[in-house]
């Protein structure tokens, strides 16, 4: 199914598998997943797309979840995170004031061979780009087990992944 702009996918709906093929229908539903998050939303990529991830949508969803839960409730994980640092990405200034709610790591090197990009949310919806390079996407906002699957891989490469000592700097 393609996504037409009448449409509204909610998490936990049966609307099946969403094709994706366009940056800005990446970006809104990244926004809109990001938004019904209720407990945990995991990031996974090459990068930290500005395009995608620092877009006031994304970013005001991923607030919203960080300060509604008491414990970390969002985990990015990216090849090099420190563009995004030097560069003033608004997420990562978020992650530098909730360190205790949003957390970004680096992949390991032993990890650097994948070439997918995902985004995770309540393991139930998630998007996801075979080839992070490219912007043909498939979401889904009710498939658990796909989602559960992802997040799984996610948790490995999480354990594996460290801090990226540009991140923990603190801007004066």
């Amino acid at each position: 199914m393609h996504l037409t702009d009448d449409e509204n996918p909610q998490l936990g709906t049966s609307r099946g598998s969403i094709e994706l093929d366009r940056i800005a229908a990446i970006r809104d539903i990244s926004a809109l997943l990001a938004s019904q998050a209720r407990r945990e939303l995991l990031v996974f990529g090459r990068t930290l797309e500005s395009n995608i991830y620092d877009q006031e949508a994304f970013l005001d969803a991923v607030r919203q979840l960080a300060l509604a839960r008491p414990v970390l409730s969002v985990r990015i994980l990216v090849f090099d995170p420190r563009d995004a640092a030097t560069s003033g990405h608004r997420l990562v200034e978020l992650a530098r004031r909730l360190t205790s709610r949003i957390a970004i790591r680096r992949v390991d090197d032993d990890d650097r061979e994948r070439l997918d990009a995902f985004l995770i949310a309540d393991e139930r919806g998630f998007i996801r780009r075979r080839l992070a390079e490219t912007m043909e996407a498939v979401a889904d906002f009710n498939a658990p087990l796909e989602a559960r699957r992802l997040r799984s891989e996610f948790n490995l490469l999480w354990e594996r992944g460290a801090t990226d000592p540009e991140l923990r700097r603190l801007s004066l």
